[in-house]
């Protein structure tokens, strides 16, 4: 049987993706559940996002492809800009200027392998 790609995302989470990049570092390459109990013992914000898109991920899995969600490896998993909310007051920036006030998302797209 060939490697069969599983894929799920979770998209506009109010973290930045520079906070976010270093928790997925931690779990890549690993066995997806191996990886959901590592991410409980991570005590970032971003773990917890991390999570939610693995086990949506193994839901995929389970459901759609009648898969056994123990032999599923972490093949693929990133983070990239959502939009941006700017907001309409701004703080002092330099030089007596006023600088707009930006709220950072991110998207996690991760991507599964199954494999013997």
């Amino acid at each position: 049987m060939a490697d069969i790609i599983i894929r799920a995302n979770v998209k506009n989470i109010p973290l930045s993706v520079k906070k976010i990049a270093p928790v997925l570092d931690l779990i890549r390459g690993h066995n997806a559940q191996y990886a959901l109990q590592e991410l409980k013992l991570v005590n970032k914000k971003a773990a917890h996002y991390a999570a939610k898109v693995i086990r949506s991920a193994i839901a995929n899995a389970e459901n759609n492809f009648k898969l056994d969600p123990s032999k599923l490896t972490i093949y693929r998993i990133w983070a990239t800009d959502g939009t941006k909310r700017l907001k309409k007051r701004g703080h002092g920036g330099a030089h007596g200027r006023i600088r707009i006030i930006r709220n950072y998302r991110a998207n996690i797209f991760v991507e599964l392998r199954y494999g013997a």
